[in-house]
């Protein structure tokens, strides 16, 4: 009984200091084959296995198991044909997490476009202290390729998180961006809000959306504060007569308050909502 609580308690301090250290290097990127940080003789394999049961891994291909059936969205999309392809690439990325007060790991993983233009990346997340289990887990893809974007992981109480996550595409003249904001509270993930972003340029002007995350004030849950600022820029090429836009900067910032009556963060006004609606114009 004493080993087993010695041993208990060395795998409770070696995850802890690795949430303690998350705000100098808040994400990392495992290998399957790596071992958990506290959970001995089990891998991030182990993980993915929990995900899709059965799957096989070759470096960073996969290959087999079965589809998973239990993701949801995380917009509450009905994704139709999206799925997990027969063989593939993918790409892990972790984070300490806290849920709860509980120590937990959240690891995303990319299974890339599968086939169609809208990618597969499933975020999860477990208990690994002592034999892994499998708390959640969403699609959170909403464009090709998805990851972790900083500051990845912001403490919103004393014991829950928020993460951030971008799926993006690029093509010749324009770079898409779709920032989720997630919540990680009594070991569910909850979308705060998606920001779309895009930056664009022509032969006559540049134009970019930049978006910042940062941490505000609150009393039960921190208010999270999102900063778009938009800076056009024109050209000397000779566009032949082609219009260009203004040329200067704006700022948009939204703060989002939790809201206690109905359990959710709320924002204080719908700018980013029509700056999308504003970006949609120019796709």
């Amino acid at each position: 009984m004493v080993v087993r609580l010695c041993v208990g308690l060395g795998a409770l301090v070696l995850l802890m200091g690795t949430v303690g250290g998350a705000a100098a290097q808040p994400s990392f990127s495992p290998e399957p084959a790596d071992a958990l940080p506290a959970s001995e003789g089990k891998t991030y394999l182990d993980l993915l296995r929990l995900i899709v049961p059965g799957i096989a891994v070759s470096g960073r291909t996969y290959s087999g198991g079965r589809q998973p059936t239990s993701i949801r969205h995380i917009e509450g999309w009905d994704e139709g044909d999206a799925g997990l392809a027969p063989t593939g690439s993918l790409h892990l990325s972790a984070v300490p997490v806290r849920s709860g007060g509980m120590d937990r790991m959240a690891l995303l993983v990319d299974f890339g476009e599968a086939g169609y233009s809208v990618g597969f990346a499933v975020l999860a997340l477990f208990d690994v202290l002592g034999e892994p289990r499998l708390l959640d887990a969403a699609d959170i893809a909403s464009d090709r390729w998805t990851s972790f974007m900083k500051p990845v992981r912001l403490s919103v109480s004393a014991g829950d998180d928020l993460l951030v996550t971008q799926s993006t595409h690029h093509n010749s003249g324009q770079s898409y961006a779709n920032t989720s904001l997630i919540l990680v509270r009594n070991d569910r993930f909850e979308l705060v809000d998606t920001i779309s972003s895009l930056s664009d340029r022509d032969c006559a002007f540049e134009r970019s959306q930049n978006l910042t995350i940062e941490q505000g004030t609150g009393e039960s849950l921190t208010d999270m504060v999102a900063t778009v600022i938009e800076l056009t820029t024109l050209t000397t090429e000779d566009c032949n007569g082609r219009p260009a836009p203004d040329p200067g900067s704006r700022t948009i910032t939204v703060t989002y308050r939790w809201d206690s009556a109905a359990q959710r963060y709320m924002p204080d006004s719908d700018a980013l909502i029509l700056l999308a609606r504003e970006n949609e114009k120019r796709f």
